[in-house]
């Protein structure tokens, strides 16, 4: 198998995770929530995509 294959799905799970990071952390400060708020989204987020 070619390396170039396992890598590139390497970088599209890691962009695929930092998009949707940076909606949630973008969504917490739109709705005024505080830093511990925004930590638990993020951290029931990172699990939801544990899940999957």
């Amino acid at each position: 198998m070619r390396l170039s294959i396992p890598i590139s799905a390497f970088v599209a799970a890691i962009v695929g995770f930092g998009g949707t990071l940076a909606i949630v952390i973008a969504a917490a400060k739109a709705v005024g929530a505080t830093q511990v708020e925004t930590a638990s989204g993020v951290t029931a987020i990172c699990l939801a995509m544990t899940v999957e």
